[in-house]
């Protein structure tokens, strides 16, 4: 059996393209994919190339509960009860080249499978105008989205736009700061590309289910990308964009955010059929009885760090946080609770991967950062905690205070969401005031080095040039 990240390498995945039946998978445990190389049929009518681009939403529907779990352990969200060596390190953070941790592997499948799509549809031609748009842009889209995860979980990463085997399985290390730029030109070209509205299986006729991009999703993106880079006035301007898009608004009901085309979704990916679950985070993460302790589903429970970060009153703590007592009267373990069902009948939910509250959070950083007129800032943190249940931010009005509490609601309202909470940490310069203190409390010894993920040993068997990041 492989781990979810699994450990096969760069190379091969550059060299093949995957095509996964979406299966209910445990948590650092896959069958084998099945895979098939492309061919220049695949893009020569349009069912078929779309077919080749959207079976990609198949495969990511375990990536959600994988990003949140693995960070959620690295960081101060969540405790673990596996005691699996590939599920330790990360709540311990001692994490190993050896043991190929983090999406490395999942991610280049991925953008090499966008890669193969893009090309394919400029070579072959066979595909109408309109599909070759739509294609093209998610396409691009796909790229963007999961070289924002290898960045920030890895640094310096190698820089793969073709499937030339050749060039790619020798490639070095592209620094950060390019691979950003390529990620905002790939955005940039996706929201040009993308049809406004939400499309069906025919790539041009509107339908209501919000579960492949649109020029929002990839606004929604763009936005993280630019406050990620520093580049505070265009994240502002995405995400007003965004707040203002009368298609979105924020979900006044806690318990329906996530449910399936939700108001507040910008992005969301559907359920397979067949499928055993409604989302991959709800069957994981759902509690229904003690937490297993070994490497499958089910093992971590909510950290008293992140219980009690809530303010009393907060409606999400009630919402968001699932109870379950077991044998011993006095045994309480509480568990993520966003998604309701872990159970596909009926289909309720979806898995969110891009929503509105986040963009509100953006724009206020963003005009902090800016040293704009803080009382807007403010105003968005307020929106979100009124809908919480919580009254006005009534602290001070310095940058500081005010980064520390934009901080805080994110801490509490985007937890066990795609990692937020550990990405904060770095960006914002808290982790090794926060780890020092909470990786000992974990049975582990906190080393600065440890913002990053190392690069997988076995990456670096095959391709001589990558190096290994620092503390590894």
């Amino acid at each position: 059996m492989k781990k979810a990240y699994k450990n096969c390498s760069l190379a091969i995945f550059l060299a093949t393209i995957a095509v996964v039946e979406a299966r209910c998978r445990k948590f650092v445990e896959i069958d084998p994919p099945s895979t098939q190389a492309v061919t220049t049929s695949v893009f020569s009518d349009n069912a078929a190339a779309t077919a080749a681009l959207t079976v990609i939403y198949s495969e990511m529907q375990s990536e959600s509960f994988n990003m949140s779990q693995c960070a959620g352990l690295l960081s101060d969200e969540l405790v673990s009860y596996s005691t699996n060596t590939a599920v330790r390190p990360y709540y311990t953070n001692s994490l190993l080249p050896t043991s190929n941790p983090g999406p490395w592997v999942a991610a280049y499948k991925y953008i090499y499978q966008a890669n193969a799509v893009m090309e394919g549809l400029q070579m072959v031609g066979g595909v109408s105008p309109a599909v070759q748009k739509q294609l093209t842009g998610e396409a691009a889209f796909i790229r963007a989205f999961w070289y924002f995860y290898l960045v920030n979980c890895y640094g310096d990463v190698p820089l793969a736009t073709t499937t030339d085997y050749k060039v790619n399985s020798t490639l070095n290390r592209t620094t950060k700061d390019k691979v950003y730029q390529q990620i905002i030109s790939d955005l940039k070209d996706a929201k040009n590309l993308l049809n406004n509205d939400y499309v069906d299986a025919n790539d041009t006729t509107i339908t209501q289910e919000r579960i492949r991009p649109n020029k929002s999703a990839a606004a929604a993106l763009l936005a993280r990308v630019y406050l990620y880079s520093g580049d505070y006035p265009n994240a502002e301007v995405q995400a007003t964009g965004l707040i203002s898009n009368e298609r979105y608004g924020l979900v006044n009901g806690l318990d329906s955010v996530f449910l399936k085309n939700s108001r507040e979704a910008i992005w969301q990916l559907g359920v397979p059929s067949p499928s055993n679950y409604n989302t991959f985070d709800g069957y994981c993460f759902i509690l229904q009885s003690a937490p297993n302790n070994d490497n499958s589903a089910n093992t971590a429970t909510i950290s008293r760090n992140l219980s009690n970060s809530f303010e009393p009153g907060d409606k999400r703590k009630v919402s968001w946080i699932g109870a379950i007592t077991y044998n011993a009267p006095d045994t309480t373990y509480y568990f993520p609770f966003k998604y309701k069902n872990r159970l596909p009948s009926p289909i309720t939910e979806y898995t969110m991967m891009l929503r509105l509250a986040e963009q509100y959070f953006i724009r206020a950083e963003a005009i902090v950062q800016q040293n704009k007129d803080l009382n807007m800032a403010v105003a968005d943190l307020n929106v979100i905690r009124e809908r919480a249940g919580l009254q006005d931010y009534v602290g001070p009005l310095d940058k500081n205070s005010l980064l520390t509490a934009i901080l805080h609601e994110r801490q509490v309202e985007l937890f066990t969401e795609w990692g937020h909470r550990w990405f904060d940490l770095i960006r914002m310069g808290s982790l090794n005031t926060i780890m020092s203190l909470i990786t000992p409390q974990k049975g582990g010894v906190w080393k600065s080095e440890w913002s990053l993920f190392p690069i997988p040993q076995s990456e670096r068997n095959i391709d001589f040039n990558l190096s290994q990041n620092v503390g590894y």
